[in-house]
């Protein structure tokens, strides 16, 4: 107790010191709190369902075309599942739209159509009600559905007696039958209504579901004892039987792999998340490393104070135990304010990454957290005190009453201090590089031009329930109409609509195609194409050049012939060195013959990171185009245009929920704000860590400054000029810098390849980047250094010979 007395009155003895501490390592402890709360909650914590360890998914995959996660077919699935051993549970799922119409103002809802078995395969029981049954999942079943608890309470206000009423979905009444609980969780926290038979997909018509179109996601529940790779190699023997009796199926080549489902959700996350956790560790030892330069000078400055207690009888142990205990104080108060720092980031980390970051809504401090933020926190001060204390223990008490700049403890201890500034450096050029890297890699991904002009674009989703547009000539007048009708809005020069917004990392459709004229392949052996379905003026609209043919027009509808337009990569693919315009291909399942009419600039489809692909067009009025984005390009505002068009729409009709009005720049800043985050938080502690730096290389030439006065003086005394005294200081700081520098150059060699997957068309080794990030550190070594070198020009030659 006496020792905790004495180590909070040194503590208060020198506040300045104190706070500095504190501060570098609250920050670095904070901010690998954070970073161990996300990376718990997503790898390490189970999910929230029972033995969430047997639980898998079964994906197709075409290995040719990139695709390793691929959905499955109703017909294979189907196979499977009749066959299978290896599981108690085989459920599927299909996501959808759906539009609901009463009960107040219409709304776009995520649903989701799943199997009778679904709810206990993942084994979750409703709150009110009950599940689907065999009754509810065959042909012709009666039309049911389930909500989730977030839009039962948001949309029916909690009512209990919902059980048993209708509500209108696409234009057709559902029973509730049944509410989820809260519990139901990621990631099924956005689908707000079930529906059962998942053959009955909406947008796509009985024989093209049985054709082999993949649009299910598959989930399983392995028997116990099973393992993931047992179930695997037992089902792919089963998907051998089912392409080998159904060659004609698309996906009669498809692989199939099975993978956990947990890691199925968070994998993808783990490259960046273990990137950014092992920044934190960087800026916490590099805190540490400045903190215990700290506590080295502080040592240096009670020398004399050590030699006198041990003169009195104070045991080596006893001094080390003093020493620890200090550090340990102060990690511990760090502990406490970066805890409550942790707090505030974590509430900032759910706010900006809520959108594309898993379970990031479950990250929380709990009981790991803590126990690692206090693990944490008696590490660090226990190495922090470790030094030191070794230092002191050691010391001569009669080297320790001369000069503390003298003797060989202090040499000692002066080539630790340019230890830690060497190690404290390196790692800031670790972590700067790394943060560089990414801005480059988002300045470039940024300056990528994706084939249209996003400027100026508004953009807004509308879906259209089959119950008031159930054809395609309703759907097709209801957007010639209503687009003539938005062109003549104020500041308004073009509109049209797209069933996909190019660059916007939502998923695209895709369709076999092939050359008429040609040896016609299988399906199956079919080039896989982006399909997107457009009114006509898409292209004009988002600034898409036409480079042969012609765009579509109200004409190409439903009883005129079928025709497509195709980009420049498909026609290259396709047509090398011919003219495609009047060609004319097979295409889609149903192998249906369209003419080329037109060939378009390509664009990235998928997100800006990705080259453009083989694409085609179909025009909306021969397809069916429910749900389409539409696209208006104006000199105006979104948020000013927004009232305009949402009453422009509904002066056609009042039912139609209108969604996600927004600039056509806030949809590609949303495809790209996982490497934004990155980018951002990656370079904060990398500015963190610099900044650490330099004030460590500060205090060590500053101390150093101090501790040669008597020297400067000296020279002063003898002629010394002032710029001798300070290249004398800054070539000492600039020598420990420079070391520091090749240091962290050959480590950021090592570690920045593991970095690739984060980079678009970056290398992780160009000279020119290492170069300037090099001269970047040299120049805040430089400023560091220059002050107190500054300061030694300042000596008073009189007072330093008196001292002397």
């Amino acid at each position: 107790m006496n020792n905790l007395r004495y180590a909070f009155r040194q503590l208060l003895r020198q506040p300045g010191f104190t706070a500095l501490a504190v501060v570098a390592l609250a920050l670095g402890i904070g901010a690998n709190t954070v970073l161990f709360s996300a990376i718990n909650t997503l790898f390490l914590r189970p999910l929230a369902y029972p033995q969430p360890d047997q639980l898998v998914r079964a994906w197709g995959s075409f290995p040719e075309r990139g695709l390793d996660r691929a959905n499955v077919s109703w017909p294979r699935y189907s196979a499977w599942r009749e066959q299978q051993q290896s599981f108690s549970e085989f459920s599927a799922q299909s996501f959808t739209g759906f539009t609901l119409t009463g009960r107040g103002d219409p709304e776009n809802l995520q649903g989701v159509r799943v199997t009778e078995n679904f709810f206990r395969t993942i084994g979750v029981q409703p709150l009110l009600g009950r599940t689907f049954t065999g009754d509810d999942d065959r042909p012709g079943g009666p039309n049911v559905a389930m909500l989730s608890h977030i839009f039962w309470q948001k949309r029916f206000g909690g009512d209990k007696n919902i059980l048993g009423q209708a509500i209108t979905l696409n234009g057709t009444p559902f029973t509730v039958i049944g509410v989820m609980p809260p519990s139901l969780t990621f990631p099924f926290a956005q689908n707000q209504v079930w529906l059962p038979r998942v053959f009955e997909q909406e947008g796509l018509p009985p024989d093209i579901v049985q054709r082999g179109t993949g649009y299910l996601t598959i989930l399983g529940r392995m028997k116990e004892g099973l393992t993931r790779e047992q179930a695997d190699e037992q089902l792919r023997v089963i998907d051998h039987r089912y392409q080998t009796a159904n060659p004609e199926k698309v996906d009669a080549k498809a692989g199939m792999s099975v993978v956990s489902f947990h890691e199925d959700l968070v994998g993808r996350q783990r490259p960046m998340m273990l990137t950014l956790f092992a920044a934190v560790g960087c800026v916490l030892l590099v805190a540490c490393a400045n903190v215990a330069n700290l506590l080295l000078a502080r040592f240096t400055a009670r020398r004399k104070e050590i030699a006198i207690r041990t003169a009195l009888g104070a045991t080596r142990a006893r001094i080390v135990v003093q020493f620890l205990i200090e550090s340990i104080l102060t990690a511990a108060i760090a502990g406490v304010l970066g805890t409550l720092l942790a707090v505030w980031g974590l509430d900032l980390l759910k706010k900006v990454a809520e959108n594309f970051i898993p379970r990031v809504l479950e990250i929380s401090l709990d009981l790991y957290v803590l126990g690692f933020a206090l693990g944490l926190s008696l590490l660090t001060g226990l190495v922090l005190g470790l030094v030191p204390a070794l230092h002191a223990s050691r010391s001569d008490p009669i080297d320790s009453l001369k000069d503390s700049s003298r003797g060989t403890t202090g040499r000692q201890a002066g080539r630790l201090r340019a230890g830690l500034l060497i190690a404290e450096v390196a790692l800031s050029l670790v972590l700067l590089v790394g943060a560089v890297l990414l801005i480059d890699s988002f300045r470039r991904l940024q300056n990528v031009d994706p084939g249209f002009r996003r400027e100026g674009v508004t953009t807004f989703f509308v879906g259209l329930p089959p119950g008031s547009y159930p054809d395609i000539e309703k759907q097709g007048l209801f957007y010639q109409t209503a687009l003539e009708k938005l062109k003549t809005l104020p500041g308004v020069t073009h509109a049209a609509a797209g069933s996909n917004l190019p660059a916007s990392d939502n998923g695209n459709t895709r369709s076999p195609a092939a050359v008429e004229g040609r040896p016609l392949p299988p399906v199956s052996d079919r080039t896989i194409c982006v399909r997107s379905t457009v009114t006509p003026g898409f292209f004009e609209a988002l600034g898409i050049p036409i480079k042969q043919g012609r765009d579509f027009t109200w004409r190409d509808r439903s009883g005129s012939p079928d025709v497509l337009i195709i980009n420049e990569e498909m026609a290259r693919k396709f047509f090398p060195g011919e003219n495609p315009v009047g060609r004319r291909l097979i295409t889609g399942i149903a192998s249906i013959p369209r003419e080329i009419v037109g060939v378009v600039g390509d664009v990235r489809s998928e997100n800006l990171s990705l080259p453009p692909g083989a694409e085609m067009y179909y025009p909306a009025a021969q397809l069916d185009g429910a749900f389409l984005s539409v696209v208006v390009r104006s000199d105006r505002p979104a948020a000013s245009l927004r009232p305009e068009l949402v009453a422009a729409v509904h002066s056609l009709d009042p039912g139609l929920p209108i969604d996600q009005v927004q600039s056509y720049t806030e949809v590609l800043a949303q495809a790209s704000a996982d490497r934004r985050l990155s980018m951002y938080l990656l370079g904060g502690f990398a500015g963190l860590a610099l900044l650490l730096a330099g004030m460590g290389i500060y205090s060590v030439i500053a101390y150093g400054v101090a501790q040669r006065t008597n020297e400067f003086g000296i020279r002063f005394a003898l002629g010394a000029a002032a710029r001798d005294v300070i290249g004398l200081v800054m070539k000492e700081g600039l020598r420990l810098a420079l070391i520091g520098l090749v240091v962290g150059l050959a480590l950021s060699f090592a570690v920045t390849r593991l970095m690739q997957r984060l980079l678009f068309e970056v290398s992780p080794r160009d000279p020119l980047l290492y170069s300037g990030v090099a001269l970047f550190i040299c120049a805040v070594a430089a400023l560091a250094c220059f002050v107190p070198a500054m300061r030694a020009t300042r000596i008073d030659p009189m007072q330093a010979l008196r001292a002397e």
